[in-house]
């Protein structure tokens, strides 16, 4: 990857990073409710299923979904620390700071609900992500284009 390519990464990871946290640690959950509320409102306009389209199901999709970029992009950025991280440590590392968010959210903001399934979305939305760059990185070995990660573990 080039330099150029990694230090945008790096500043849509650290852009991401702000946004996520603004979002996790709101004092209240407007923002994520009203997310909630237009991709189930979406998934009804597209004919999707009322048992599909629920609240609870979509809410659980959304946290998926908003953290499966983050492993994506540190892949990209090259940044040291995490470059050598296999899908295993993301998927660890994701859990971890998805119990922290939920504690705090539990502790410290009254207005949110902490929730175990966030937890475990999180975690899922990690490890998303992390297979998503190791199925990227596998199948660019397999014809010929390697990435160019020293000391990289995605491929074990």
């Amino acid at each position: 990857m080039t330099i150029p390519t990694a230090r945008a990464a790096r500043i849509a990871l650290s852009g991401y990073l702000l946004f996520l946290a603004w979002g996790f640690f709101a004092p209240v959950p407007d923002a994520p409710s009203g997310l909630v509320a237009w991709m189930s409102s979406t998934g009804d306009a597209l004919g999707l299923p009322a048992a599909l389209t629920e609240g609870s199901r979509m809410e659980f999709v959304a946290n998926v979904l908003i953290v499966a970029p983050v492993p994506v992009l540190a892949a990209w950025s090259e940044v040291p620390l995490v470059r050598a991280w296999s899908w295993r440590d993301w998927t660890s590392v994701m859990f971890v700071g998805s119990a922290t968010v939920e504690l705090v959210q539990a502790f410290l903001l009254p207005a949110r609900s902490a929730t175990y399934v966030d937890i475990v979305a999180n975690t899922a939305g990690g490890l998303l992500g992390a297979a998503a760059v190791h199925v990227v990185e596998r199948l660019s070995v397999r014809d010929g284009r390697a990435f160019d990660r020293p000391g990289g573990r995605w491929l074990r």
